[in-house]
């Protein structure tokens, strides 16, 4: 008879395999922005020289370069999108904060939507992993729950440390919605953001009313191999 296996192996199986699933997705990021994009990037400065070397009767072909030129541009673009949705270079490069205030910074561009961050400047803040893509990733689907249902007016992120514990707050002040009652649209995103914190031991809080916004947050406690450094 097979014995069920403890919870902390199972939670340990699930840690590998999303640290695992975040590895591919750098990997794919990293060829998407490097090689694609780039590629992409070489053939639109290529066909820009076509264009302006074409002889000056061949209008219609100049008109269909500069197409092409813009199809590229717009190309290009949506490549470096899609690598960035798939985890952002900065993440990796730079760290957690400027990762968050690059997300910050895109909900206000794509929503219209004032999103405010703010740490304790004292702490320095700055996680090893796996905290650091667990709180990037908790920031990045929680702001799409806003995008996509709070229809807020303002979102402020807050990410501080006390003793052996990292907290994370995102509040809006969007129509809100009963906590109590059925399966909501957020419900999804919400389990999301929960799946995450328990795999590093952590909790997630979700306090909203109708009409009185949402606030969600996050503790999950530091093991000496994810402490601030």
């Amino acid at each position: 008879m097979e014995t069920a296996c403890p919870p902390e192996e199972r939670r340990a199986f699930a840690m590998a395999a999303n640290a695992i699933r975040e590895e591919e997705k750098a990997h794919l990021a990293r060829e998407l922005h490097d090689e694609l994009a780039q590629s992409l990037t070489a053939l639109k400065m290529d066909t820009i020289w076509v264009r302006d070397n074409t002889t000056a009767g061949s209008k219609s072909v100049t008109a269909k370069l500069t197409e092409m030129v813009e199809m590229l541009d717009r190309t290009v673009a949506a490549t470096r999108r899609m690598a960035a949705d798939l985890r952002p270079l900065l993440l990796d490069d730079l760290g957690l904060v400027p990762a968050i205030e690059w997300l910050a910074s895109k909900f206000t561009q794509r929503c219209g939507v004032p999103c405010t961050f703010s740490i304790n400047e004292e702490l320095k803040l700055e996680l090893q992993e796996p905290y650091a893509t667990a709180v990037f990733r908790i920031v990045q689907e929680s702001l799409n729950n806003v995008a996509k249902h709070a229809d807020a007016m303002h979102v402020v992120v807050t990410l501080q440390k006390t003793l052996d514990v990292v907290t994370l707050v995102v509040q809006d002040d969007g129509c809100g919605f009963l906590t109590n009652s059925g399966r909501k649209p957020q419900s999804l995103g919400i389990m999301g953001l929960r799946e995450r914190a328990q795999l590093l031991g952590g909790s997630t809080s979700v306090k909203s009313a109708p009409g009185q916004g949402t606030r969600i947050e996050v503790r999950i406690p530091l093991q000496r191999t994810g402490s601030i450094r």
